[in-house]
């Protein structure tokens, strides 16, 4: 398919990644009063990297579009952080940095959706030669 390339299919995990990370967030920030509450964490960049490497490594010829199948399937990682809790009403929920990773997570959706966007309009300029 047209667009199908590494940088796309990369493109597209990351934002899904980012944007699991962002419900986990929103889910810290809504839940930071509830006692007991553990703080929910999302991890993608590790499993993304290991299949984007793989499918440089693998070459140019050797069945891309299986090959990027793995990259469109890294592993997201969601999980309960079960680290200690800071308050007395053991919840681990620290709502300045969850603030902080909001406004991180959010600028980095926008980066990510910025960066697919370029990439087809340079495709689109590509297509029709320069016109």
């Amino acid at each position: 398919m047209i667009g199908d390339s590494l940088t796309t299919a990369v493109l597209h995990r990351a934002m899904d990644g980012i944007w699991q990370r962002e419900k986990a967030v929103a889910a810290n920030i809504a839940n930071h009063e509830t006692p007991g509450y553990k703080a929910i964490k999302v991890t993608f960049e590790d499993a993304l990297d290991r299949a984007a490497t793989d499918v440089r490594r693998a070459g140019r010829h050797e069945g891309l579009p299986r090959r990027l199948e793995t990259v469109k399937n890294a592993a997201i990682g969601v999980f309960q952080d079960n680290t200690f809790a800071e308050r007395a009403d053991s919840s681990n929920v620290n709502l300045e940095l969850e603030n902080i990773e909001m406004a991180k997570v959010q600028m980095q959706y926008s980066y990510l959706s910025r960066e697919l966007t370029d990439t087809f309009t340079r495709l689109r300029y590509a297509i029709r030669e320069g016109r």
